[in-house]
């Protein structure tokens, strides 16, 4: 039995397959499905888990070179939101892009991870080294 790391074995699973120059896309609460995409469906309620909640579960285990933002997400969310997400990227160099093209480069993703974040353009998409 495991008794620390990832105990979701779906979530497990994917992370195990996340090789070189692969992406996953965190995704909140409203952000939209992709049937063609693998999908971890961890939302419990509106609100849990957070985008940041998954970071800090999985940013120990992963190799990672960087993550796609959409811009959005500093321009439409105060302020003190976005500087409190920000503490949970680990520092990993951030290319931002605009929502639109978040969209389509999470349709490309090797999985998504669903949360219940509120939050909106809280996604995040993660890039392996």
């Amino acid at each position: 039995m495991i008794k620390n790391g990832i105990i979701n074995g779906d979530l497990a699973s994917l992370l195990a397959r996340f090789r070189h120059v692969n992406t996953i896309a965190i995704v909140d609460g409203p952000f939209p499905t992709y049937p063609n995409v693998e999908t971890i469906d961890l939302a419990l309620v509106m609100g849990t888990p957070t985008v940041c909640q998954v970071l800090d579960a999985i940013l120990p285990h992963l190799d990672l070179t960087g993550m796609y933002l959409a811009a959005e997400f500093e321009a439409k969310v105060d302020a003190n939101t976005v500087a409190e997400y920000k503490k949970h990227h680990g520092g990993l160099k951030t290319t931002v892009i605009p929502h639109e093209d978040f969209k389509v480069k999470v349709g490309q993703t090797l999985g998504i991870i669903h949360t219940g974040d509120a939050v909106p353009y809280s996604s995040v998409i993660l890039r392996s080294g």
